[in-house]
């Protein structure tokens, strides 16, 4: 019955298969999910050999790779794991020129797999004490192993707190800031235990290393004893400009918050970041923990910690500061530290994490932080702060580790919200990695990433795209029984744009073009979709040619789908595309009594082109010019009206009309 009904209604058929082309798009639509957390990977391990990690990079492009420590003969070298197509590749060896022990490895990445490492290592010993060199390797675009190491600090002392950060741009132009320690130096010690530290910053514009010096703003005064918590942090755009954060005590012993601009290979001034008083009192406790983002046109957000809650404030609070790009406000100094997140419970006995910061192309900010155990996101518009979200529900917040030196970092999706990951635990208490998405439609998903053998994580970091997506990699299991271990969330491709000829077009004169949709998951593959339709284009193309014999007159709606290495899709909004493929229609009609003739000429799409038109009434009699004629026989007889049309766009015909005049 159905065969029967399929062959005697072919219009059924039409349908369906228009339906089945919509259905097509709207499960393209469906799948534009935003993110995809992908099953964690274990990289390296779990082994006793592996020794230390130190970070993540991820480009713009999508490619990146992670940096650790493993020992090779007893003796810690630096290995990277290339991030590339979507794939880890197998860790390999970069200081094979070093005989000594590596340590403080850190990794930037640029468009193309380019990917800037640095590590220090001792390679003297003056009065029993060893010297070591801040080094960097290289390995360029297009490239498949790096160079040989280069200096870029050959004297770092003991290496003792160097912790550099290393901050990297899509051009390929680099920023390190670390640390040079004196314990036993002469500078006079603010408080016991206070050491003589210079905060050191390097510059590599792609081909090599300039140092800028020391960073202090009183190289005079003493330092805090070095941790991972008051280590400083730099950030850098896609220009080559950046900013640098540090702690440093002010002479009357507090320590606070700093920043520099950097300009290349040039430091601007030193700016105060965090506040000195807060409801007119002054806050005595130190600053620590900053962070920091830059946007691409400069503006610069630091997020920083005030850890004890004494007087005057509430409790330990983490403080938000902006530092304007110089368009919408003046861009010479900050504007003022304020609390990021006033609700945080437990009072002055409240643990506050260190928080992570990220900031997208509109100026709005992602600050993710731990409060008492359990991850919070402090998201802040040009408005100020837009909400607080408190994280981990269906994990726990990490009781592994003390809340405040709970590990956390964030990414931003330029579309809204954004990728959380934070140390947590599933629901039988195996500890891992909780990995939040937040969508602009303000769903959520969730996902626990484990590897190697289980066991606490040792350290986590994140890198960012710059486009939603994010590498998330980690130390999981203790130290004698470690694994490297790395998630990819990845976002869909970002909207782009589409260019349809607007106006009439012939059928054959159908087609699309686009501009490359930004996405960290290339290659993409682009997809035409007409009405419904979808229809695969050649990879590498930017234009689409229909065909011709698929295009009936009339108004269609034309899209392009994009869709990258995992499956997820971004579908352009609709585009009319307007094809005429007819000449104009001739109408005969019989006037005076069956006598006379009106002869009309009509094209509903690009309209008739009178000038083109000429009329023929079979008794010698011609007309042109016109879209509308009448005409009026002399004599009865059969008679052939011979119309030759044109509409605007070039579509011409002949038309025969046999009329009988009686």
């Amino acid at each position: 019955m159905l065969g029967k009904v399929w062959r005697t209604h072919p219009e059924l058929r039409l349908v369906v298969a228009l339906v089945a082309g919509l259905a097509l798009v709207l499960l393209a639509c469906a799948r534009r999910a935003d993110a995809v957390i992908l099953p964690a990977q274990t990289i390296d391990g779990p082994n006793e050999n592996i020794v230390g990690f130190g970070g993540v990079a991820m480009a713009e492009d999508g490619t990146g790779g992670l940096v650790y420590l493993k020992r090779v003969e007893g003796v810690a070298h630096v290995f990277v794991a290339r991030y590339l197509a979507g794939h880890w590749l197998a860790p390999i060896r970069i200081d094979d020129e070093e005989r000594y022990a590596a340590s403080w490895p850190r990794i930037g990445a640029a468009d193309g797999g380019e990917l800037v490492v640095v590590w220090t290592t001792p390679y003297a010993t003056v009065s029993q004490r060893p010297v070591s060199e801040l080094l960097s390797a290289t390995m360029g675009p297009g490239a498949s192993r790096f160079g040989p190491a280069v200096i870029i600090d050959p004297n770092i002392g003991e290496a003792t707190g160097t912790s550099p950060d290393l901050a990297m741009s899509s051009t390929g132009q680099a920023d390190v800031v670390y640390r040079e320690v004196s314990p036993h130096g002469s500078t006079a010690l603010l408080r016991p235990g206070d050491v003589s530290e210079k905060v050191q910053v390097a510059h590599f514009n792609g081909e090599r290393w300039t140092q800028l010096g020391a960073i202090n703003r009183d190289p005079g005064v003493s330092m805090r004893p070095p941790s991972e918590a008051n280590a400083p942090q730099i950030t850098i755009g896609p220009t080559g400009n950046g900013v640098v954060v540090w702690q440093e005590p002010e002479i009357e012993g507090v320590a606070r918050i700093w920043a520099r601009r950097l300009f290349g290979s040039t430091l601007n001034y030193v700016m105060p970041v965090s506040a000195s008083s807060f409801g007119g009192a002054p806050i005595t406790e130190d600053a620590d923990a900053p962070t920091v983002a830059v946007s691409r046109l400069g503006q610069a957000e630091v997020a920083y910690r005030q850890v004890r809650g004494g007087a005057p404030l509430p409790g330990p609070r983490i403080f938000l500061n902006v530092l304007p790009d110089g368009e919408a406000a003046k861009g010479a100094e900050f504007q003022g530290a304020a609390i990021a997140d006033s609700a945080v419970a437990g009072g002055r006995a409240a643990q506050v994490g260190r928080p992570s910061i990220d900031l997208d192309e509109k100026q709005e900010a992602r600050l993710l932080y731990d409060s008492n155990g359990q991850p919070r996101v402090v998201e802040r518009n040009d408005l100020g702060p837009s909400g607080t979200l408190s994280l981990g529900s269906p994990f726990v917040g990490s009781q592994l580790v003390p809340a405040d030196e709970l590990p956390s970092a964030s990414v931003m999706n330029p579309e809204g919200g954004g990728i959380s990951a934070w140390p947590s635990a599933g629901a039988q208490g195996a500890p891992g990695v909780a990995v939040r998405e937040d969508f602009p439609s303000a769903a959520v998903q969730t996902g626990l990433v484990t590897g190697g053998a289980g066991g606490p994580i040792g350290a986590l970091a994140v890198g960012r795209s710059g486009l939603g997506d994010g590498l998330v990699a980690f130390q999981q299991g203790p130290l004698g029984n470690a694994a490297i271990v790395a998630a990819q969330v990845t976002a869909q491709p970002e909207n782009f744009v589409i260019s349809v000829t607007k106006g009439w077009l012939k059928p054959s004169q159908a087609q699309i073009s686009w501009e490359a949709a930004p996405s960290a998951n290339g290659p993409l593959r682009y997809s035409a979709v007409l009405d419904g339709h979808v229809y695969p284009t050649t990879p590498g193309a930017s234009a689409f040619q229909f065909d011709p014999r698929g295009l009936g007159s009339g108004v269609h709606a034309v899209q392009m789908l994009a869709t990258d290495i995992f499956g997820q899709a971004t579908l352009t909004a609709p585009s009319k595309l307007r094809i005429d493929g007819q000449a104009p229609a001739v109408t005969v009609t019989r006037t005076h009594g069956g006598h006379g003739v009106r002869v009309r000429i009509r094209d509903p799409q690009s309209g008739v082109d009178a000038r083109a038109v000429s009329v023929q009434f079979g008794d010698g009699q011609r007309a042109s010019g016109r879209s509308l004629f009448t005409h009026l026989y002399s004599r009865a007889g059969f008679y052939t009206i011979v119309a030759q049309v044109r509409d605007k766009i070039g579509n011409q015909g002949i038309v025969r009309r046999l009329v009988r005049v009686p």
